[in-house]
């Protein structure tokens, strides 16, 4: 079988920065990075950045190009959201399609990671926690946040995972699903 790409979701969250040096030694070590990403990314890194670091037109819109959420689950050998904020791992478990990422979740077949990074009060919630359930139940792989101060300086678990260990949860599912 022909490799497949890793696909890589941005959310709207400060930790997006951290998805640069994600992608990047993902790239560097020879996988084919796809990046789609919410229009609330974008507020914390531009789509450019991620171009450059992949070399492919990066996805905001389900409009972008055609039915591209399909376009984009018919390439996927492995689907990882990083960072995931508490909205996306709401749609995701409610099953709602209103974006590129939501759609493509919704679509994909191959392996799913989420990576959450938010408020610890936010992780901690009762809904937040429910909708993990929800998506562990539904065989998606959680990378659990660490615990740490975050950029507002509340303190709990809610801080992005290390990126050593984000990209293993991304690179054992990759190949624990034959795609790679």
């Amino acid at each position: 079988m022909k490799d497949k790409s890793i696909l890589i979701a941005v959310t709207g969250s400060i930790a997006a920065f951290r998805t640069c040096e994600l992608i990047r030694n993902l790239t560097k070590a020879g996988h084919d990075v796809r990046v789609l990403m919410t229009e609330n990314a974008e507020r914390f890194v531009g789509r450019v950045t991620f171009q450059a670091l992949t070399g492919h037109t990066v996805y905001v819109s389900s409009w972008d190009e055609g039915m591209v959420h399909i376009d984009l689950k018919n390439m996927a050998g492995v689907f990882a959201v990083v960072p995931a904020t508490a909205n996306i791992i709401g749609k995701f478990a409610a099953g709602i399609a209103d974006d590129v990422v939501s759609s493509t979740y919704l679509a994909v077949t191959c392996p799913v990671v989420l990576a959450p990074a938010m408020n610890p009060g936010m992780y901690n919630s009762p809904a937040v926690q429910r909708n993990l359930a929800t998506l562990q139940a539904d065989g998606v792989v959680l990378v659990d946040p660490a615990e740490g101060e975050v950029v507002c300086g509340d303190v709990g678990r809610g801080k992005i995972a290390g990126l050593p260990t984000i990209e293993a949860a991304i690179l054992k599912s990759l190949v624990e699903s034959g795609r790679s």
